[in-house]
């Protein structure tokens, strides 16, 4: 096992080696592509960003997997973007001693200075009705609010020692909400995490509604491919992740109409495994099946009978099937997406539902 450096001693190494690449990004108008040790420090491959999102067909690992390349795959960038590596000469080693950086210490300060593709991610939208009608006051509790209800959902995923590491950015009048962790289960666990915040939302709701009246909410939900970007600093600070890209657009053209208190969900398919696919309507499933666990679960002094998210539809002889709805943006893009629920059934209190019922639907989405 190899050692390491004195926590303060290593915490110093990395800031001055995000220091160094702080400059040699120009304000993070350049991004690392690739890095790895060299006889004297590091061999690392930059590119302006305006150049790398021109790339025709890029090969895979420049923007697919970690930054730290084998010298293999690091030949076959530079021959591919037809660049000159920088040498960075530091003066303490890299990968072997314990008076330098692990590997994995240089990736966790190069990675905040690349640009990552995401090939499947699930990602939610929260979007409060009526926002800019509010005093600042007014929208600054309500932002509070939503970041407590999915605190709280997280917390809970938590408890139940479930793949989540919640990861959140706000658009100014809500929030898009992902997993910093990517896989089928880190997926169904976002699937969890939205029917939860609904649960702990509408129960706050509840609860407030004769002191601070909390805003309705409407909801939206899908899958997708994204780019993952990071704000870069001088400093060695937390690192705060931003995804854009088709996921971020389809749910908000989804969210753009919706109606009050709806819940939309896109008809998104993770194809990641081969034959094996994930659609909605399996992630739903699956999702349902760890909120069996949630029973018991204690909300505000209430417990959870029965915890349930669906996709609605109408009703055919004695069964209810999934209806797919088509919508069309403001581009005159279409968006094929599902109606959703959320019943949870308390012990003591009355049922708290999220989401609008399917017959309560129009033929046309709100405009």
């Amino acid at each position: 096992m190899r050692s390491q450096p004195p926590v303060g001693r290593r915490d110093d190494l990395r800031l001055s080696l995000n220091q160094l690449l702080f400059g040699l990004s120009q304000f993070g108008s350049n991004a690392v592509v690739a890095w790895r040790p060299s006889r004297k420090g590091l061999e690392i491959i930059l590119l302006p960003k305006t150049r790398l999102f021109q790339l025709k067909e890029p090969e895979e690992r420049i923007f697919e997997g970690p930054r730290h390349c084998t010298d293999e795959e690091f030949k076959l960038i530079v021959s591919f973007l037809g660049v000159q590596p920088t040498e960075i000469r530091l003066d303490f080693p890299i990968g072997g001693s314990g008076n330098g950086l692990s590997h994995d210490d240089v990736e966790s300060v190069m990675s905040r200075y690349s640009i990552g593709f995401a090939r499947f991610r699930t990602v939610f939208l929260i979007d409060v009705v009526g926002f800019s009608k509010y005093s600042p006051e007014e929208q600054a509790n309500h932002l509070s609010t939503l970041k407590f209800s999915l605190s709280l959902a997280e917390a809970t995923l938590h408890q139940k020692g479930l793949p989540m590491v919640m990861g959140r950015s706000t658009t100014g009048d809500g929030y898009y909400v992902w997993n910093l962790e990517t896989g089928i289960e880190e997926d169904i666990s976002l699937f969890v995490l939205m029917t939860l915040f609904s649960l702990y939302y509408k129960s706050l709701q509840r609860e407030m509604t004769d002191k601070m009246p909390l805003p309705d909410i409407r909801l939206a939900l899908s899958g997708g491919s994204h780019y993952v970007f990071y704000e870069p600093s001088p400093k060695y600070v937390a690192r705060h992740e931003y995804i854009v890209g088709d996921v971020t657009i389809n749910v908000a053209r989804l969210i753009g109409k919706a109606r009050t208190d709806q819940i939309l969900v896109g008809d998104c398919a993770n194809l990641s495994l081969g034959s094996d696919i994930w659609t909605a309507h399996r992630y739903v499933m699956a999702a349902n099946k760890v909120l069996d666990g949630f029973r018991g679960l204690n909300v505000f002094g209430d417990q959870v009978e029965e915890i349930r998210f669906y996709l609605t539809g109408p009703k055919d002889e004695a069964r209810f099937r999934n209806q797919k709805i088509k919508i069309v943006d403001k581009h005159g893009f279409d968006h094929i997406c599902y109606n959703a629920k959320v019943n949870t059934h308390m012990k003591g209190a009355k049922s708290i539902f999220a989401g609008l019922q399917h017959q309560d639907l129009r033929n046309s989405m709100k405009s």
